[in-house]
């Protein structure tokens, strides 16, 4: 578990082999480092990976730009993953930027982890 100011991430894995890192808190200029850390490490795990924003607080740009460098990376490393955003705080950001698109959006984690392990090839 990650935790910093009014930022926590947990990460668990699936037994469908999808990791699923629940994002607590706020995702701001102060929380970006931490975020950017903790899915770096989700990126350099190589597994497919949901990240699940029911419990966010708010949603800034620097926390959006963290999304979007992600995207970058996981794309490059042929990478799946998605973002879980179901309520307004999270919806609204992504959707006033435009990154509702560009970014793997889904209504719920379980959504998205179903579709991501869909998606995979066996392992």
């Amino acid at each position: 578990m990650n935790e910093v100011h009014d930022f926590r991430a947990d990460i668990t894995d699936r037994p469908d082999g999808i990791r699923l890192v629940r994002l607590f808190g706020d995702l701001d200029l102060a929380t970006a480092p931490a975020l950017r850390s903790c899915l770096t490490e989700c990126l350099d795990g190589g597994t497919p990976f949901v990240v699940d924003l029911a419990a966010v607080t708010f949603l800034g740009s620097a926390g959006l730009q963290v999304f979007v460098d992600i995207r970058q990376t996981a794309a490059a490393r042929s990478l799946a993953w998605g973002l879980a955003a179901e309520h307004r705080t999270v919806l609204r950001p992504f959707e006033v930027t435009g990154l509702s698109g560009s970014l793997p959006l889904y209504p719920s984690a379980t959504a998205a982890a179903d579709h991501l392990a869909s998606t995979e090839p066996a392992r």
